[in-house]
């Protein structure tokens, strides 16, 4: 990280300085020995200079001592040096106080005056006492958490308190342990209960429907859910948002609700029919169709008051509907049907699919370009409206009980034992991504190329990054914040989050362990998969700098640590700290 002293002249023969910051913790010194993690720099790597020349010192190692209170610095020796000044500073930008005068020779110093819960920056010059450097200044810092809450429980979460803070702060020493096991009711948000479909129309705000025949919206990611009241509860296949106002959701028997303001109030529709309604595709507020056992195809124009029954041409069910305007629409079900109409359902023609799978999915993005999915890993595309369909080597026989296409690139492909294959070249390869999970998943959601949701049997999975980790946003997390001074517009080089922890139990072997880390104070996440924890500490450490990489993300820098799977475990951390550069 450099930041820049200006304002300052200097001349040709003053040597340019070289700082590393130290943070000291909120609370106390107490334990703060393992901020001497500190990477050495790269300026003037021979450490040569003379009386006349304007060279830095690079300085090799910090460390402040949690006994003593002390912190030491060390550099090598710079030949020809005419004497060494160490300057101090508690903003990045100075002013800069000379503490002490050297000798030429001297290769390390301990300030001994260090004051506890102060933030400090060195500056060690080669020169006459009283020069002042004016070029950049390179400032490392080693931030141990200033706060953070304790929500194993899934509760709201425990504040640390500062005795909580010091014993993460420190390896060797006292160590934290969380209140509550993390637990396999990774669902208990949702009482339980089975989710069936999901429907997003931010990273924050979606709902989800249950086997249970209940509705649930989230306006938070998923970390909480509320139950919303709905007149009847069938088992629920299907349903869509198309703003965070107007929503549908249809399911077994024939049942339709419909919200206009986001599920505060659902209304009973009568549909016409008694089969059962799997899905649901509408291309405006007041334009829908569904789809449902034998062949059933209702339409609505003008938001669900009243449906109106289209014939389909077959009597095969149609699990899975897609419609990209007012008049093109596809459907696609059992032995391998797929049907398609041009004319907003005044006809429907049927469309030869080459397979005999049954189609669960089907997604469309245009009025040329789709694909279905289903039975056996079976995946099909067309590329002209469904003239012609063509087979893709999805690289399973897994049945994909979903599929969602955000763009003609971009797709994934979700359903038995947890199984997602995705690709983002329109189906040439479709690669494998860890889900986490071998519950079935019956639905994925995409409001982006890089944010999804998906549900199924007992899980509520995201990605933010295009599937690259899926997590599940679980109630039960550890949480710590940082409070660093940074000087604006400082680029940052390198972050790293060091973990020392370890698990009270083994952990299942379906267990995941995650860190998320924001860079907005918590607005979003980014997800990152570690090594499980063992029953004896150890260490490890995560790169974060794709988070972290500018000085607004450091002051805005929380991370969060949870686990999902089957588990009875407690976990223990002897160390949380991030590393800065």
């Amino acid at each position: 990280m450099s930041i820049h002293v200006a304002g300052r002249r200097i001349r040709r023969w003053q040597a340019v300085a070289v700082c590393l910051a130290v943070l000291f913790g909120a609370v106390s010194l107490i334990g703060w020995g393992v901020l001497a993690a500190w990477q050495g720099f790269t300026e003037n790597p021979n450490n040569s200079i003379t009386a006349a020349s304007a060279v830095p010192i690079p300085i090799t190692s910090v460390h402040a001592s949690g006994t003593s209170g002390n912190v030491q610095l060390s550099w090598s020796a710079v030949t020809g040096s005419p004497g060494i000044t160490v300057y101090r500073a508690t903003v990045p930008t100075g002013p800069f106080t000379a503490i002490t005068s050297l000798v030429g020779t001297a290769a390390g110093y301990t300030d001994t005056t260090a004051a506890y819960n102060s933030q400090y920056y060195y500056e060690v010059i080669s020169g006459a006492a009283g020069w002042t450097s004016s070029a950049d200044l390179d400032m490392a810092l080693s931030l141990p958490p200033t706060g953070g809450t304790d929500d194993t429980a899934g509760t709201g979460g425990t504040a640390f308190t500062a005795g909580n803070l010091t014993a993460m702060s420190v390896s060797g020493g006292t160590t934290y342990t969380t209140t509550t096991a993390w637990s396999s009711a990774t669902m208990t948000q949702l009482s339980g209960q089975e989710p069936d479909w999901s429907s997003c129309v931010s990273a924050s705000e979606c709902w989800v429907a249950t086997y249970s025949g209940d509705i649930w919206i989230t306006t938070n990611g998923g970390e909480t859910w509320t139950e919303q009241t709905v007149p009847v509860t069938p088992l629920w296949y299907g349903g869509e948002f198309v703003n965070a106002s107007d929503g549908w959701a249809v399911g077994a028997g024939g049942d339709i609700v419909v919200t206009t303001n986001g599920g505060t109030t659902w209304t009973q529709k009568t549909s016409g029919t008694t089969q059962d309604l799997y899905a649901i595709s509408c291309v405006s507020t007041t334009q829908c169709w569904v789809s449902g056992a034998a062949g059933v195809i209702l339409v609505t124009a003008n938001g669900g008051t009243t449906w109106a029954a289209q014939t389909s041409g077959t009597t095969q069910p149609l699990y899975e509907v897609s419609c990209v305007s007012a008049t093109t629409c596809w459907a696609g079900g059992g032995g391998g049907v797929i049907v398609a109409t041009t004319n907003g359902g005044t006809t429907w023609k049927a469309q030869t699919s080459g397979t005999t799978q049954i189609l669960y999915g089907v997604s469309c993005v245009s009025a040329t370009q789709c694909w279905a999915a289903g039975a056996a890993g079976a995946i099909v595309t067309t590329a002209n409206g469904g003239t012609t369909w063509t087979a893709q080597t999805s690289g399973t026989t897994a049945t994909f009980y979903a599929l969602e296409c955000y763009s003609a690139a971009d797709c994934w492909a979700a359903g038995a034992g947890g199984v997602i294959y995705a690709t983002t070249n329109g189906g040439t390869t479709w690669a494998a991504q860890t889900s986490g999970t071998t519950d079935n998943i019956w639905q994925v959601e995409c409001y982006s190329a890089t944010n999804c949701w998906a549900v199924g049997a007992n899980i509520v999975l995201v990605t933010t990054n295009g599937g690259i980790t899926w997590y599940s946003p679980s109630t039960q997390y550890v949480q710590w914040t940082f409070s660093p001074t940074v000087a604006a517009g400082a680029p940052v080089t390198s972050a790293v989050l060091t973990l020392i922890d370890d698990a009270s139990a083994t952990p299942s072997a379906a267990s995941v362990t995650y860190v998320l880390v924001s860079a907005n104070s918590g607005s979003t996440w980014t997800p990152i998969v570690i090594a499980n924890a063992t029953t004896t500490l150890a260490t490890q450490t995560v790169a974060i700098s794709s988070v972290i990489s500018t000085a607004a993300a450091v002051s805005g820098l929380e991370v969060r640590y949870l686990v999902t799977g089957s588990n009875s475990f407690k976990s223990t951390f002897d160390l949380v700290q991030v590393a800065i550069n």
